[in-house]
C-alpha cells in the first residue's frame, strides 16, 4: 500500500506546494498522484520542473479532466481536445513510473435517452487510451464517477460493477463518490477487490463532492478502513482533497499521519 497526494487541491502555479507535505513524511515515502491540469498554460512548466523532486516519490497520474470528455464522439472538437491532453500528460506519467492513469467515462451531465451511447462511446475511448498507454506500460484505471446532485451519473453502483467485471482494466474506487450517490461501499469493494489498485479517500455530507478531510462528513472513514485492511490491503490510498481544504496543512500533515499509522497495522 502507497499514501499518495492528490494535487486536486492546488492550482497549476502552485504545484509544488504538495512538497510541503510528502518532504514532512520523508520517512514515510508518502507519494504524489498529479491532478493533470493541461488546460492551464502554467501547467506544463510546473510540471517540469517539479520533475526531478518526482522522481524520488512513488507516483500515479489523474488523467486530464477540466476541458475533457471521454463519452465525446471520435472526431468532434471535444474529443480531439481530450485526446490532445492526454497525449501531452503521458510522457511525463513514463518518465516518472506512474502506477497508473486514472480514466473517467463522463464528467458531463447524462440524459437516459443518451446513456447507452455515452457508454458505448466511451468504452471505445477507454480502449485506445488503454493501448496508448500500455505502449508506455502503465495501467489505465476506471473510476467511479459522476454525483446524483450533478445529474452526471453514467453508471450506477451495479452498472459499475458489471462495467468493470467486463474490462480488464483495474479500478479505482473514489468513496466520497460512493457516499454521495448512496452506494454500499462495502459491497462494491467485496465484488471487485481483485480489480481495486487504488481509493480516492475523502469525506462530504452524503449529498455534495465536497472532497474534505478523512472525518468531516458523514462517511464513517473507520468502517472504510476496516474493511480496506480486510479486502484490499495492498490497494493505495489517495487523499484527494477540494483547493478550499489546501490551507489547512496541519490538518492534511493530520489525516497523512493517519494513514500511515493505518499502514502500519497492515503489516
Amino acid at each position: 500500500m502507497k499514501i499518495m497526494i492528490s494535487t486536486n487541491m492546488y492550482q497549476a502555479c502552485d504545484f509544488a506546494r504538495v512538497f510541503e507535505l510528502t518532504d514532512a513524511f520523508a520517512g514515510e515515502h508518502v507519494g504524489v498522484e498529479v491532478f493533470s491540469m493541461f488546460h492551464d498554460p502554467a501547467f506544463s512548466g510546473a510540471l517540469e520542473r517539479s520533475e526531478e523532486k518526482l522522481s524520488a516519490l512513488p507516483v500515479s497520474f489523474h488523467g486530464p479532466y477540466a476541458r475533457t470528455e471521454h463519452s465525446a464522439p471520435k472526431g468532434t472538437p471535444v474529443y480531439e481536445r481530450s485526446m490532445g491532453y492526454y497525449r501531452e500528460m503521458l510522457p511525463f506519467a513514463q518518465r516518472l513510473h506512474s502506477s497508473y492513469v486514472v480514466f473517467h467515462h463522463n464528467n458531463c451531465k447524462v440524459l437516459d435517452v443518451n446513456r447507452g451511447t455515452m457508454l458505448r462511446t466511451a468504452d471505445e475511448n477507454l480502449k485506445e487510451l488503454t493501448e496508448l498507454s500500455g505502449k508506455a506500460g502503465i495501467p489505465v484505471a476506471v473510476e467511479n464517477v459522476g454525483i446524483k446532485a450533478m445529474g452526471n451519473v453514467l453508471l450506477e453502483q451495479e452498472a459499475f460493477i458489471a462495467e468493470c467485471r467486463k474490462l480488464s482494466n483495474p479500478v479505482l474506487i473514489d468513496i466520497g463518490h460512493a457516499h454521495a450517490n448512496h452506494w454500499d461501499l462495502r459491497h462494491v469493494m467485496e465484488e471487485l477487490k481483485d480489480r481495486i489498485i487504488s481509493y480516492h479517500v475523502h469525506n462530504n455530507d452524503g449529498v455534495h463532492d465536497c472532497h474534505q478531510r478523512i472525518y468531516n462528513g458523514t462517511l464513517d472513514m473507520n468502517a472504510f478502513l476496516y474493511d480496506v485492511r480486510e479486502l484490499t490491503p495492498e490497494a493505495d490510498l489517495v487523499l484527494e482533497y477540494a483547493p478550499d481544504v489546501a490551507e489547512d496543512k496541519a490538518g492534511i500533515m493530520e489525516d497523512i499521519k493517519t494513514l500511515c499509522l493505518f499502514r502500519e497495522t497492515l503489516s
